[in-house]
């Protein structure tokens, strides 16, 4: 991260960066745009966490691949721009990344568009230290594809190896039924690949899917996705886009999925391209604590920087069900509460007709319960506000809030449901509860 201070100044293009609403302790740039998490792998002993960036802009623009490396998922450095565009017209847009003879492995979309022409073809580049990339070019060619399958809109590979061989997970369109599906490519090798199978289209990809990515949890085959214009279903699939989770089996050698489940995955207006972190010992999943089709904050204020990931959060399937929980390493950088913060870990209770207000100057969120846990943001300086409900009905319910200075992820009884989005609550926090709602815990969470 970089250094503290009201205002920064960036190494890599002389953009003022204001701290004023930079996060503690989520993965933040250092400078510019940031949305979608790319090509997370523990590889050599640490985690990378690649991440869409535009250095240059606190907007979408030329995309390159921005680098964080981490021991642990909580405190983190930005080690600047991992792969970049060679050619005008070009962008590195998301991927994910695997190990092969040693070696990291990216795979990323090489996004083309200029004079009216786009494309999207799967590249690899290659590395032996996990910092300094090769470019290894195109590793499939777009003509193999079934002919219902969009050649120009097809992105965000993301490569699993599954026995011996390596699957790769493609968001896709189907241009007859102009709907989302998810591609499988294949190959002994994440440089020859070859097409599989298709799964889908469904509903809860809309009309393009994006960002899949794979992991064997529990017993199940789960697939992280997300979905563009996906249309409102009651209390789902509110935002612009939608991210869900899809379980089941797949048959690798027949090419099909046999799906039990899809679900969405967060209520809140700022969840959208998660993604599986590879080789790590157990399922974790990052997403992009952001949204499409929303204003942002920091971008308007011309603070020098837009963007944040989600807390990592481990993943597990209990009787069916999918529960997400803020990653472990989280407690050893948590103490007792002794004065106001804006870094936070609140354990509470609420019964129906509880509410809990975390209150700044002039700003406020609220959480309660009314038979249905939420989060208002309407009052939270974020410039989106909105009231998001979980989708299970609750007569007391376990929440843990956490806080940072920009944001805020609730997750819900034990993590069987999450909201979240941004708040930009100015000074100090306080915790005001009414009616019964009790304060099991306040934490501090500090991150050197």
């Amino acid at each position: 991260m970089i250094g503290e201070g009201n205002v920064l100044q960036s190494s890599i293009n002389n953009i003022a960066v204001n701290a004023q609403y930079r996060m503690k302790y989520h993965m933040i740039p250092a400078v510019g745009w940031m949305n979608d998490p790319n090509g997370l792998i523990f590889y050599g002993g640490k985690y990378h966490l690649f991440y869409q960036s535009n250095p240059y802009d606190t907007a979408m623009g030329t995309m390159f691949w921005g680098h964080f490396v981490s021991d642990d998922l909580i405190s983190y450095r930005d080690v600047g721009v991992a792969i970049a565009p060679d050619n005008e017209g070009e962008s590195i847009y998301s991927g994910g990344s695997t190990v092969f003879e040693g070696d990291l492995v990216a795979l990323y979309t090489l996004h083309y568009e200029k004079d009216g022409l786009k494309s999207e073809q799967v590249h690899a580049a290659r590395s032996s230290d996990g910092m300094t990339f090769k470019k290894c070019g195109r590793v499939f060619d777009n003509c193999s594809l079934p002919p219902e399958i969009s050649r120009e809109d097809f992105r965000d590979p993301c490569p699993a190896k599954v026995g011996d061989e390596y699957f790769v997970f493609v968001g896709g369109r189907d241009i007859t039924k102009n709907a989302g599906v998810i591609i499988v490519l294949g190959g002994k090798s994440p440089f020859e690949l070859d097409y599989r199978f298709t799964i889908g289209p469904l509903y809860e990809l809309g009309d393009m899917g994006e960002c899949p990515s794979y992991c064997r949890i529990d017993g199940k085959d789960v697939i992280v996705a997300s979905g563009c214009n996906v249309p409102q279903r009651g209390n789902d699939f509110k935002n612009l886009n939608s991210s869900v989770f899809i379980v089941g089996r797949i048959d690798f050698e027949k090419g099909a999925m046999d799906i039990e489940s899809v679900r969405e995955i967060d209520k809140g207006d700022s969840f959208y391209a998660p993604q599986f972190i590879a080789n790590a010992d157990r399922p974790i999943m990052v997403g992009w604590l952001e949204m499409w089709g929303k204003r942002y904050l920091t971008h308007e204020l011309n603070h020098g920087w837009s963007g944040s990931f989600t807390i990592p959060r481990e993943v597990s399937v209990k009787n069916g069900v999918i529960y997400q929980t803020p990653v472990k390493a989280l407690e050893k950088y948590l103490s007792p509460a002794g004065r106001p913060s804006s870094c936070l870990d609140i354990d509470m209770e609420l019964g129906i007709g509880d509410v809990v207000i975390i209150a700044g100057d002039n700003c406020s969120v609220m959480i309660g319960n009314d038979c249905r846990v939420y989060l208002d943001t309407s009052h939270a300086n974020n410039l989106n506000g909105c009231t998001r409900y979980t989708n299970g009905r609750y007569e007391h319910c376990r929440v843990r809030v956490l806080l940072d200075v920009s944001g805020i992820e609730l997750f819900i009884d034990g993590g069987k449901e999450t909201i979240s989005s941004r708040i930009f609550l100015d000074g100090q926090y306080s915790v005001i509860t009414r009616g019964k709602a009790g304060i099991i815990n306040i934490n501090e969470i500090k991150v050197k």
